[in-house]
């Protein structure tokens, strides 16, 4: 215990050093021959305790310094020490501390490498989480204090095995019990990992164990922790998945390189790159260089190799189909402990794109600086002293000054372009300021607009002069151009011109008149498509055609409909053209587009009425033509029963043909009407009271169920018309309303005076401006279709059944209004009824001259044998006329047409009266020759006949009613009493 306390005090070693003293000092009083050697032995050995070889060492050598230093203090002389038995028992004394120390270094050595390895053992058992742990045959398990450590169990007392196995986990504890039992009673060795239930968490620990054979019954075995290590194993293992698959898929050829300089190693994509096998890429890599770069990369990969340098180097690698790309490889290498390389680890990155744009770059670094040389700018540099230190070509061209004296230390102020300093005043402030300056200048000296344009730097001023002379001109002409477009009456629009059929074009600008005519304003529609405007009744073809014409690029004129934003139509003419031809694409549709809706309706009227005056052409001919016949048909028939009178067999039948003529009669009387060309009886007649004549048979003809309203304007006008014609067009006008109203309803006459403006006109200018009497005729019935309203007046159409209508009623109206110089027009609308409007024009004539009337019988008057000239071209007519007149007692002379009648007034013959036709053939009309014969003839009375007249009678004449005329088909009392009664008045 004493030792053991003192063999690490320093108080062993003064024991030693005084134990050493004093055995040196019992040399000075004991007789040489005495073995005092031999008590340095214990010393020696003593310091040796406590393992400490210097202790040792430094005793061996003071024991060994005074075994033969004390003869020096011993008494007697030197003789008598060499005669005893001194110097054998010094040598021997020596020998055996020699061996004594040997032997204890031998020891300490030992002990303390022991030591160390307990020691080493210990810090391995801790770094790698060991514990030791032992099961004998009592069924209790003991454990070292590291494995109770790793147990978490502060008790080092035994435990029993069901005690130990609880502490892991439930799953695993019957694994780990079968595992024990079978290593105690089979002798199996147990190595296995199980989970063990810590508190912080479950740990995984390795548990191993064998078999003692020396001791039966009796495990022994280690406990160690490899939670951690196993956590990092996992990490590092994903790490190495996660590189070697970045290394297999990254975009890189990677190789490796021994540190023979051989290359060993190649990755996937490598292999995929080149297209060859692996061994051949490692055997003939330099072959796979452009051979342009091979000797270069070879040289510089070998210096890398001696040198120990990063590698790195540009040049082209050939792909599998052979072509060379661009790669830059670099290469480092991998050195050990000692600083000796090991192997190289390199990659190649594909920099074909960047090499492509380097050169590309360097091309257009010549490409800007021949730009600058032609660029049509002015262009030049300043120093920062604001001189000179470039300039291009038109730069010289446009100072006019040598580019040498322009670089000769000449500042702007040196040229024409400066006279009053502000030029300089500007550039000095953008360097001053270090900001970009762009304005306009005026070079007076050239007359010239410059757009000025400064970017300063650290090295000066970089400046560009651009001559805008003709932009600025261009600009207010655009402006002007803007201005004009903007007041302009039509609608302009502009659209981008779309790439592909599929895109709609935007509107990107719109002129005022679009706003006025559409309704939209500009922000509603920029941006949008055309489409805004379309709606149900856009046209389809024309779409289509314009879509066509945008496809092909060509301009194109068309008519749409389209919506102003409150959903009325509007009619709109455009003509589209594409403009702004870039890079061979246009860019832009420019449309002007002209609001045609009102004359859209003119056009409907006017084709309207040139389909009613081309109607009323043919049935005034074919009239025409069938009142010759009928005239014929009527006047024979008419002898023809008078004759059959004792016969009442045939006369019914002749009746029969009379009645049947007199029906042609009145229908051609009714296309006349309409055609505007039978012959009318016009007077002075008061609307008023013309109406009210005929109430009692306008309401016979309603029925019951209809109510009839008057509504007539006490101050009115007279109008010169037809009365007759005029009941009849009331009167039809009446019927119609009466069958739009089936289930009953009211019909209302309203007459109000009515005053046209000059700046107002009725459509198609067929009214002048003036006086007139408004007639208008309103039921509330079923109305007429939109689709209709424009057929109501042509002859023959009707909407009624087969048998209810001929369709010559409202035709006959409006022929008759017509001829009578007023206007007619419906309005209607379904389910709310129908307006017709009846406009004549007022006259304040006096009553004309009563019309000759017609009679029943022949008026008998003496002849005195009267001559009387017939003119008419028909054949059939000319001699049924000639045929009664000589029946009558008349002397009659004839003429086929307006020449042979001024033969017969130009000769001597006796002529009382001129009996003509008024359409005829040969160019003189029948007026035309009255018009003649008067000039040969003064006095001459002139009876007209026409089945209708046509334009060619006298407009005031037949407004006047001052023509005598006999219309077609005529009877033979009706032709006799109208001859009579012209030469009753002639004498």
């Amino acid at each position: 215990m004493i030792i053991s306390r003192l063999q690490n005090s320093p108080l062993l070693d003064w024991l030693v050093f005084l134990l050493l003293v004093l055995v040196l000092l019992a040399d000075r009083y004991t007789v040489p021959g005495f073995a005092h050697g031999v008590l340095y032995t214990p010393i020696l050995v003593l310091s040796g305790i406590g393992n400490r070889l210097r202790r040792l060492t430094i005793t061996f050598t003071f024991c060994l310094l005074f075994v033969w230093s004390g003869v020096l203090i011993m008494p007697a002389g030197m003789e008598a020490i060499l005669q005893s038995q001194f110097v054998a028992n010094r040598i021997l004394a020596t020998l055996a501390l020699i061996t004594v120390f040997f032997l204890s270094r031998f020891t300490i050595s030992s002990q303390q490498q022991q030591t160390k390895n307990q020691q080493q053992l210990k810090l391995a058992a801790e770094i790698a989480k060991l514990g030791y742990w032992q099961w004998d045959k009592t069924g209790f398990l003991q454990l070292s204090p590291e494995a109770a450590q790793l147990l978490e169990q502060k008790n080092l007392n035994p435990f029993t095995q069901k005690q130990f196995v609880s502490w892991f986990s439930e799953k695993q504890q019957d694994a780990l019990t079968q595992a024990l039992k079978a290593t105690l009673q089979n002798q199996q060795p147990l190595d296995g990992e199980f989970l063990f239930a810590s508190q912080k968490g479950p740990r995984r620990l390795r548990i191993m164990a064998y078999h003692d054979r020396h001791v039966t019954e009796h495990i022994q075995g280690i406990i160690q922790d490899v939670h951690d290590s196993k956590l990092i194993e996992s990490s590092l293992l994903e790490e190495q998945r996660r590189s070697s698959y970045m290394a297999e898929t990254t975009l890189l050829l990677m190789w490796t390189v021994t540190q023979e300089g051989q290359l060993d190693s190649v990755s996937r994509y490598t292999l995929a790159f080149f297209g060859e096998p692996e061994d051949y890429i490692l055997q003939n890599w330099i072959e796979l260089l452009h051979p342009d770069d091979q000797l270069a990369a070879s040289e510089r990969w070998w210096y890398s190799m001696r040198t120990g340098d990063t590698y790195s180097d540009e040049f082209r690698l050939r792909r599998f189909d052979g072509e060379y790309l661009w790669f830059l490889a670099q290469a480092s290498a991998i050195h050990d402990e000692q600083g000796q390389i090991i192997k190289w680890y390199g990659t190649s990155i594909n920099i074909h794109q960047t090499k492509m744009l380097q050169q590309q770059s360097e091309a257009l670094s010549q490409q800007l600086q021949n730009t600058l040389e032609s660029i049509t700018d002015a262009f030049f540099t300043l120093n920062p002293e604001l001189y000179f230190n470039y300039v291009n070509n038109h730069a010289v061209a446009l100072f006019n000054i040598p580019q040498s004296r322009l670089l000769n230390h000449k500042s702007i102020e040196d040229t024409d372009i400066d006279p009053s300093g502000f030029l300089h005043k500007k550039l000095s402030l953008a360097l001053s300021q270090q900001q970009v300056i762009s304005f306009e200048y005026f070079y007076d000296a050239k007359q010239l607009w410059l757009d000025v344009r400064v970017y300063p730097s650290n090295n000066g001023l970089t400046v560009y002069l651009r001559d805008v002379t003709r932009q600025r001109r261009e600009g207010e002409e655009l402006k002007l151009l803007r201005s004009a477009v903007s007041q302009l009456n039509d609608v302009v629009i502009i659209t981008e011109a779309s790439r592909n059929s599929h895109e709609k074009p935007n509107i990107v600008f719109v002129n005022s008149a679009f706003e006025r005519v559409t309704g939209y304003n500009r922000q509603e529609v920029i941006g949008k498509t055309l489409q805004i405007l379309h709606g149900p009744n856009t046209e389809k073809n024309e779409l289509r055609k314009i879509k066509a014409a945008y496809n092909a690029w060509q301009p194109i004129r068309a008519q749409l409909t389209q919506y102003h934003k409150n959903g009325r139509e509007i009619v709109l003419e455009l003509n589209s053209v594409p403009i702004g031809l870039t890079a061979g694409w246009y860019t832009h549709w420019v449309s002007v587009e002209r609001d045609i809706t009102e004359e859209r309706h003119l056009q409907q009227q006017l084709q309207l009425a040139q389909r009613m005056e081309a109607i009323g052409q043919l049935t005034g001919g074919i009239a025409h033509d069938f009142n010759n016949l009928l005239t014929v048909i009527t006047g024979n028939t008419e002898l023809l029963i008078e004759a059959l009178t004792d016969n009442p067999t045939l006369q019914p039948l002749a009746k029969l043909i009379s009645s049947a003529a007199e029906r042609g009669a009145g229908l051609t009387r009714n296309l006349l009407a309409f055609a505007r060309r039978q012959p009318l009886s016009p007077e002075a007649v008061n609307i008023n009271m013309l109406i009210r004549n005929i109430e009692p048979l306008l309401r016979s003809s309603l029925g019951q169920k209809y109510q009839l309203e008057l509504n007539l304007s006490s101050d009115i006008w007279p109008v010169m018309i037809d009365p007759v014609q005029l009941e009849s067009s009331l009167l039809n006008l009446t019927l119609n309303a009466r069958d739009a109203m089936p289930e009953g309803g009211k019909l209302k006459i309203v007459t109000e005076r009515f005053i046209l403006p000059n700046h107002q006109k009725i459509p198609l200018n067929e009214l002048e401006a003036g006086e007139y009497i408004k007639i208008d005729v309103i039921d509330n019935g079923d109305g007429i279709p939109p689709a209709l309203q424009d057929k109501v007046f042509e002859p023959f159409f009707t909407t009624k059944p087969a048998g209810k209508g001929s369709g010559l009623g409202l035709s006959m109206v409006f022929g008759f209004i017509k001829q009578s110089g007023g206007h007619i027009q419906v309005e209607s609308e379904l389910g709310r009824g129908t307006r017709f409007q009846l406009l004549l024009p007022h006259n304040d004539l006096v009553t004309p001259v009563s019309v000759l009337q017609e009679i029943d019988s022949p008026i008998t008057t003496p002849h005195y044998q009267q001559t009387i000239l017939v003119v008419e071209d028909n054949d059939l007519v000319r001699h049924y006329a000639l045929s009664q007149l000589r029946d009558a007692g008349y002397q009659v002379l004839s003429a086929a047409d307006g020449h042979q009648a001024l033969n017969w007034l130009a000769s001597a013959q006796q002529i009382d009266l001129l009996f003509t036709d008024v359409l005829m053939p040969g160019g003189l009309s029948g007026y035309e020759l009255a018009q003649q014969a008067r000039q040969l003839r003064k006095n001459l009375p002139v009876l007209y006949t026409s089945g209708y007249t046509e334009k060619v009678l006298n407009e005031e004449e037949k407004q006047n009613g001052s023509i005598p005329i006999l219309n077609k088909p005529y009877h033979r009392a009706a032709l006799l009493n109208k001859v009579a009664q012209m030469l009753a008045y002639k004498t």
